[in-house]
């Protein structure tokens, strides 16, 4: 049986590694360039190939689509921010602090509220397609959302 003092290094361990392990995810994210993400990139070819837009469709989405993407980098920079927040918590190395739990659900909020104005966006969009795009449209979020 372990000692309540090395459960607690265990524990301090596993803090700071989660913590510079979300901390080096996000600065290698904030290292690309503005542009959009190829999965991102991946979906508008897949939209515009897959579903067949018609113009009128093409115009009512694309008010949505920059209004999304406002949106996105807005949070992106929220990320990357309370990433750095984490990271500078993490480096005065105290495990369990109020500053390394502040910055963690700033993080957490953050990331929550990118991945709700995805889904969010997909819906929005859904309701200006006809019915077989549509369903098109959910099954490719829905296998999106899928671990590989």
């Amino acid at each position: 049986m372990s000692s309540p003092r090395s459960t607690g290094l265990i524990w301090a361990l596993a803090t700071v590694g989660l913590a510079a392990g979300t901390s080096f995810l996000v600065s290698r994210s904030d290292q690309r360039t503005t542009s959009a993400k190829p999965s991102e990139q991946d979906f508008h070819r897949w939209m515009h190939t897959q579903l067949a837009l018609t113009p009128a469709e093409h115009e009512a989405l694309e008010p949505i689509e920059l209004a999304d993407e406002t949106e996105r980098r807005r949070l992106r920079e929220e990320i990357v921010s309370a990433g750095r927040e984490l990271a500078d918590a993490v480096r005065q190395g105290k495990s369990g602090s109020p500053e390394i739990e502040a910055a963690l659900t700033r993080l957490n909020a953050a990331q929550a509220t990118l991945q709700r104005a995805t889904l969010s966006h997909f819906f929005a969009m859904k309701e200006h397609l006809d019915p077989e795009q549509a369903e098109k449209l959910l099954q490719w979020t829905h296998d999106s959302i899928l671990p590989e």
